[in-house]
């Protein structure tokens, strides 16, 4: 029996949070154009919002490699930068890119 298509709570699931799919799921993903179409429309959907969410709330990029030198910023600019890491994993994983950058240079 064949398996309907990806419904989209299942795609959404799936292409914004990661999630693993079912084998059955996988499959049909794997051989249905119609559902890998959604599946690629959905990821770009997803790329969109993030790069305009993205740095709508977060430090610069300048300040952050500002905060990966020591004393480059004020005490509490970096409180602030160390609360906002602890929470943005976007910023926490372009903050070590910077942190490995300086460390090679």
């Amino acid at each position: 029996m064949s398996r309907p298509h990806v419904s989209l709570e299942e795609l959404l699931a799936y292409t914004f949070d990661g999630e693993q799919i079912c084998p059955t799921l996988q499959q049909h993903l794997s051989t249905c154009p119609l559902c890998q179409q959604q599946a690629t429309r959905a990821r770009h959907i997803r790329a969109c919002l993030v790069s305009q969410i993205y740095r709508s709330h977060c430090p610069s990029a300048t300040q952050l490699s500002f905060y990966a030198i020591p004393g480059a910023l004020s005490a509490e600019e970096q409180r602030q930068i160390a609360e906002h890491l602890a929470r943005c994993p976007l910023c926490t994983a372009e903050y070590a890119e910077t942190r490995q950058f300086l460390a090679t240079s």
